[in-house]
């Protein structure tokens, strides 16, 4: 079975992102302002890409990050995220969908209000996801890394840190020293309270200069036309179980 890909679209917006590829890579700054507040009651979260150490491990200090830290620092570095929804076949039985985990992704992605929304699938992410490495890519912007992109792992607060750390022992973060490869990787690393957005994230590490192109276009960057990668699944949950079903080609139960 497919891995489907989800994306949920301000209604006003859905023509610019179908015919030009606008997406939108929203700042980590502008979300963990939105939680403060908000109560960190919303869809986001005020730890939002923050490496913060003071926090339980397991006895595993990968690359002695943690050595001459204080107990309460907690490092970021400027980061724009574009994320979609992916779900695998992994949180199925063999032959049924849980209605639950559909449920639950349905709330979580309409749980902000603020505007109208539409859900759109994607035919062929890869495709789309090469288009969007691309361009990113071309992007002005340079240091440790120039973007990152892979899904989002979702741990108990305590150790959030710890897992922040794992992710950057891995190849993407080859050659790059270790405290800022962790600080880097914390931007895929979320409270396990949000693991029904199943989030896959592109992360852009612009310049001060490339935060400005952003700003210019008000933190969209275009891809091209996406009409014939993509399917307007709806706003209703009758629409999203329709489309897992088609996609999947079993039943939500």
């Amino acid at each position: 079975m497919e891995t489907l890909v989800l994306k949920l679209v301000d209604k006003k917006h859905l023509n610019s992102f179908l015919r030009y590829g606008e997406l939108h890579f929203g700042s980590t700054d502008s979300y963990r302002e939105i939680e403060e507040i908000n109560g960190n009651i919303g869809i986001g979260d005020r730890n939002e890409g923050v490496f913060n150490p003071a926090v339980k491990y397991t006895g595993f200090y990968p690359h002695k990050t943690l050595l001459g830290l204080p107990n309460n620092v907690s490092l970021k570095y400027p980061a724009n995220i574009f994320c979609v929804v992916q779900i695998h076949p992994g949180i199925e039985t063999d032959s049924r969908i849980k209605r639950d985990v559909i449920i639950n992704l349905y709330d979580s992605l309409m749980s902000d209000t603020q505007y109208e929304k539409t859900i759109v699938g994607f035919k062929n992410f890869n495709i789309v996801s090469d288009r969007i490495v691309q361009r990113l890519n071309k992007f002005y912007a340079n240091g440790p890394l120039r973007q990152l992109r892979g899904p989002i792992h979702y741990v108990e607060r305590g150790y959030m840190a710890e897992e922040a750390q794992n992710i950057a022992m891995t190849s993407e973060f080859s050659g790059i020293q270790p405290r800022i490869g962790s600080v880097l990787a914390a931007n895929l690393v979320k409270e396990n309270k949000f693991l029904g957005e199943y989030e896959y994230r592109f992360i852009l590490f612009p310049t001060e200069g490339g935060l400005k192109i952003l700003k210019r276009s008000h933190n969209n960057i275009r891809i091209g036309d996406l009409r014939k990668q993509t399917i307007v699944i709806g706003d209703s949950i009758e629409d999203l179980i329709n489309a897992v079903e088609i996609s999947f080609n079993t039943k939500v139960d």
